[in-house]
């Protein structure tokens, strides 16, 4: 038999991985419960081995299950960062990415205004707090305080207390984290002082339940822009 084109081989592995997903759906497993094995895999949807392993090693790639050493595969939480990370690298390919990023960034963090003014208890402004106190600390390098705005608005996030919502911010955070330290590489970082201002406000517009003050502000925080720019 002649070996499959690429093309091919790709095609097959594509289909075998919505199989393998469907057959995930139709008998409700879930996380911590053990797939077949390949050769099952391979009997059950009539895919051969090697297109099978190529499958999983996609769901692997993607966090979707875990293989264990003699045990066999097993499905995992969700956890899309590793997916979320990919559609960054093919965002950060436009001309205008950095820009339409950043506005991706800013609305994501303002539709979390809402559920944490809804949902945020006081142990969680603490924490806040607690960030801000940190940065503000005469100690405190330029690195580690580009660090600190990082944490801040991981932990602001996470008050969400929605899993995905936080995997998709954190890794575009992530990403303006690694521009900011670059900037710090070349000598262009500056606003220190308004960074930790504007943190201190946000938090306390937010603890009062004035959301539409903390989104305004977060919008100048993150572009240099009001609302009606």
């Amino acid at each position: 038999m002649e070996p499959l084109a690429q093309d091919e081989y790709r095609m097959l592995s594509r289909m075998a991985y919505d199989k393998i997903k469907a057959y995930i759906a139709d008998n409700h497993l879930k996380a911590g419960d053990k797939l077949p094995t390949e050769r099952f895999l391979s009997e059950q949807l009539e895919v051969s081995r090697p297109v099978i392993r190529e499958a999983l090693g996609t769901l692997e790639a993607l966090g979707l299950i875990v293989k264990q050493q003699g045990k066999g595969i097993y499905l995992t939480d969700p956890n899309f960062s590793a997916l979320f990370q990919e559609m960054m690298g093919v965002w950060q390919q436009g001309e205008n990415s950095l820009e339409q990023l950043l506005q991706f960034r800013f609305l994501l963090e303002q539709a979390s205004m809402e559920f944490i003014v809804e949902h945020a208890v006081e142990a969680d402004f603490e924490r806040l707090y607690a960030l801000i106190a940190q940065s503000e600390q005469e100690a405190v390098t330029l690195s580690e305080f580009i660090k600190l705005d990082y944490l801040f608005h991981r932990e602001l996030l996470s008050l969400t207390r929605n899993p995905l919502f936080s995997q998709l911010t954190d890794v575009i955070n992530k990403y303006f984290h690694e521009i900011e330290t670059r900037k710090l590489k070349d000598g262009s970082f500056a606003g220190k002082q308004d960074t930790i201002q504007q943190h201190r406000d946000i938090v306390r517009f937010l603890q009062e339940g004035n959301k539409e003050a903390a989104v305004q502000l977060l919008k100048i925080h993150l572009t240099g822009r009001r609302m009606d720019e």
